[in-house]
C-alpha cells in the first residue's frame, strides 16, 4: 500500500509539473505574440504566468531556453496534427500541400499563435530542425515519385519553411486574398518542380480530416 501511495504521489507530482510548464509556455507564447522575443524576460514571464520567479527558474534558466521550448512546442503541436491528417496519403507532393495549407489555416484561425511561431522560428534552431524532420520525408517521397526536382535537400527544406512562414505573416498582417492556403501551396509546389497545372490541382484537393 505504501508503494502504491508513493507511486500515486509521484504521478500527481509529474502532472503538476507538466501543467506548470505548459502554463509557462502558454504565457511565453502570449508575450512573443505581443512584443516579440525582445519583450521576454524571466521576471516578465513569471508575472504573465502568475507564478513566482523561483518557479520559473525551476524550469528555465535563460530566456533562450524558454524560446527553444516554445519553438519545439509550436512545431510539434501542428506537425503532429498534420501527420494525422496526412495518414494514408502516399504522394509526397500532396502531403507537403496538406502541411502548407494546414499551417496557413492556422494563420487564418489563430493570429496570436501564428505571430508567436513566426517570431520564434527565426531564433529557435530546435524548432527549425523539428519542422525540417517532418518535412524531409515528404520531399524525399516527392522526388522519388518524380514530382519534385531540387538541387539540395537542406536548402529545399529551408525554402519551404521560409516561404510558408512568410505567407503566414502576410495573412496575419491583413493580406486579403481568396484561398491564401491554396495559393501558397501551389506556388511552393511549383518552386519544387511540379508543373503549374498539377500544382494547382494538388493545392485544390479537399483537405483530409482526422478520423473520429
Amino acid at each position: 500500500m505504501a508503494k502504491k501511495a508513493a507511486a500515486n504521489t509521484l504521478t500527481r507530482g509529474h502532472k503538476k509539473k507538466a501543467r506548470t510548464r505548459q502554463q509557462l509556455l502558454d504565457a511565453a507564447l502570449r508575450i512573443y505574440a505581443r512584443t516579440g522575443v525582445a519583450g521576454l524576460a524571466l521576471n516578465t514571464l513569471a508575472e504573465e504566468a502568475g507564478v513566482s520567479n523561483g518557479t520559473v527558474y525551476n524550469y528555465f534558466r535563460t530566456r533562450e531556453e524558454v524560446l527553444e521550448a516554445v519553438g519545439l512546442e509550436l512545431a510539434v503541436q501542428l506537425s503532429q496534427q498534420i501527420l494525422v491528417f496526412s495518414e494514408g496519403v502516399s504522394s509526397g507532393a500532396e502531403r507537403l500541400s496538406i502541411g502548407v495549407r494546414t499551417f496557413m489555416g492556422k494563420a487564418l484561425d489563430d493570429p496570436e499563435w501564428t505571430r508567436a511561431l513566426i517570431t520564434v522560428v527565426r531564433y529557435a534552431e530546435g524548432m527549425r530542425s523539428a519542422l525540417a524532420n517532418y518535412l524531409r520525408a515528404d520531399l524525399q517521397a516527392g522526388r522519388e515519385q518524380g514530382d519534385f526536382v531540387y538541387a539540395n535537400e537542406e536548402m529545399a527544406m529551408a525554402m519551404v519553411v521560409s516561404a510558408t512562414t512568410g505567407a503566414m505573416n502576410l495573412v496575419v498582417e491583413g493580406f486579403d486574398v481568396e484561398h491564401p492556403d491554396r495559393i501558397a501551396a501551389e506556388m511552393i509546389l511549383q518552386s519544387l518542380g511540379v508543373s503549374a497545372s498539377k500544382a494547382r490541382k494538388i493545392a485544390s484537393l479537399p483537405l483530409p480530416r482526422a478520423a473520429d
